[in-house]
């Protein structure tokens, strides 16, 4: 399995921070938030490209990176090649990512056996996705989380523009709290996946 990116300094994208990205990229906050917008698809289009899983948090998360060095004081001259100098290293950390979680697969696989009483794993892990989305979600979180990520990718950037102005929050604070309620899930997720099979192999 893949998840989303890890945040490995935690750090929140402040009001503040996001208003200082945006006027790294133009003087015109208009004019800034279209080129960040552009930025940003760019971005996904490149994680898309290299195969990364969650190209759209990515995205975010390589946005995230930028701001938060310009919050530090680091000088940058170019956003966007700074930007794709970051999704370059995020790139790197996914393969790394990924290669680490399906070595832990792998083990967990062969030590439960690939199926168990004749029920496959892709069956197994949607019955653990169902029980850790009724376990650590609310029902509103579960309806938020599944309107945000229904559709294919032009319905999703429609919803998600009706969603934040329904909610009175901008786009990237909802991406936000997208990211930190797929974190509880994949947190719960990978708990699941380690506990013993019910009826299973010792």
């Amino acid at each position: 399995m893949s998840s989303p990116p890890e945040r490995r300094n935690p750090w929140t994208l402040s009001a503040e921070a996001f208003e200082r990205l945006l006027a790294a990229l133009a003087p015109s906050r208009e004019e800034a938030a279209a080129r960040y917008e552009n930025l940003r698809l760019r971005l996904v289009r490149y994680f898309t490209w290299e195969r990364c899983s969650f190209p759209e948090e990515r995205a975010d998360e390589a946005l995230n990176r930028v701001a938060r060095r310009l919050e530090e004081g680091e000088p940058v001259q170019n956003i966007e090649s700074y930007s794709a100098g970051v999704a370059r290293l995020l790139a790197k950390e996914s393969v790394t990512d990924q290669i680490r979680q399906q070595r832990a697969y792998n083990a967990w696989a062969i030590t439960r056996g690939s199926e168990r009483d004749g029920v496959p794993d892709t069956e197994f892990e949607a019955g653990c996705l169902e029980e850790c989305l009724q376990e650590v979600l609310t029902p509103e979180e579960r309806d938020f989380l599944l309107e945000y990520y229904q559709g294919d990718r032009q319905v999703r950037i429609q919803s998600r523009q009706r969603m934040a102005a329904r909610l009175g929050i901008g786009l990237n604070a909802l991406r936000n709290r997208a990211l930190r309620l797929r974190d509880k899930l994949d947190a719960c997720l990978r708990d699941r996946l380690r506990r013993p099979h019910p009826g299973g192999m010792p």
